[in-house]
């Protein structure tokens, strides 16, 4: 389930995608899975039979249909007549089920949107629907819910779920322990813009960093220390993302790679001067006439 209907069948078409390629290690691991698949062509109409029964392969535009099989023994294979299907959030998913079959597990990717995330009521909206729509899905069964996100903001659907015990988060963090030598960094990127400015690229505070990385990487620790491209000017991951919190700034990088949205505070001195310009232009104990 998605934030709408079409971000959930594009990543129906993934996995169709997914299923559907030839030689691949997926399809040599499961070819029960994926042979069928192979076999129709992308051709839904003719009727498969494997050992004499229909396979009732099926695929839409929201919902893909694995293959009906047993094995030589007469057994339902694990994924036989197993269904993903897709939806918006808000697409009509109450009671989904497919003749007999409810749903066993659901994943939640991203169904809040920017706007969504600044609105309580849309928040509160997201909230009912899981817990009102989604979760009794699977009727008497227990179902099992997965939700990926990015919070946006301070008190979005993210946060909320974080401070529910009934649910457990798992925080990914871009960055898990800041460098300790600022000042370096500092140097490194007032060179760093210097040569933006001058658009002669970033030669300089590269030899800068390769000379002092050993003070500069000290204390930095970070969740993929392979997230980063040599061809791109970077020789380390905290270098790349320190760049990007340079970019972005420090409220975009803290929701967007930190999985910690900063609150946004402003002071707004208030006066009884203040408070009187805004009611009247007239002077004290003054009866207009």
């Amino acid at each position: 389930m998605s934030a709408n209907q079409r971000a959930a069948t594009n990543i129906l078409k993934d996995i169709w995608r997914a299923v559907n390629e030839k030689g691949t290690a997926f399809a040599q691991d499961y070819p029960e899975i994926t042979a069928p698949f192979h076999i129709a062509n992308g051709s839904f109409r003719r009727r498969q039979l494997f050992r004499g029964v229909s396979t009732d392969l099926e695929k839409n535009s929201s919902e893909l249909v694995f293959a009906r099989l047993k094995d030589e023994n007469g057994n339902e294979m694990p994924t036989s007549g197993s269904v993903i299907s897709c939806r918006g959030v808000t697409s009509g998913i109450r009671g989904l089920k497919r003749g007999n079959l409810r749903p066993s597990y659901a994943i939640l990717d991203d169904i809040m949107t920017a706007q969504d995330a600044r609105s309580p009521e849309a928040i509160e909206k997201l909230m009912e629907a899981i817990n009102k729509d989604i979760i009794p899905l699977s009727g008497k069964e227990r179902l099992s819910v997965l939700q990926t996100a990015t919070p946006i903001a301070p008190d979005d659907l993210v946060e909320k779920i974080k401070q529910d015990k009934s649910w457990r988060t798992t925080i990914f963090p871009a960055v898990i322990e800041f460098p300790k030598n600022l000042e370096l960094w500092n140097e490194y990127f007032r060179m760093w813009d210097e040569e933006n400015v001058a658009e002669t690229g970033h030669a300089a505070s590269l030899d800068f960093y390769k000379e002092h990385r050993t003070e500069m990487d000290d204390g930095a620790k970070v969740f993929n220390p392979t997230r980063f491209s040599e061809k791109d000017g970077h020789i380390s991951a905290i270098q790349k993302l320190l760049e990007i919190q340079h970019t972005l700034g420090e409220a975009v990088f803290m929701s967007e790679y930190q999985m910690s949205p900063m609150a946004m505070q402003f002071a707004l001195p208030i006066t009884p001067k203040l408070v009187a310009s805004r009611f009247s232009t007239l002077k004290e104990l003054e009866i207009p006439t």
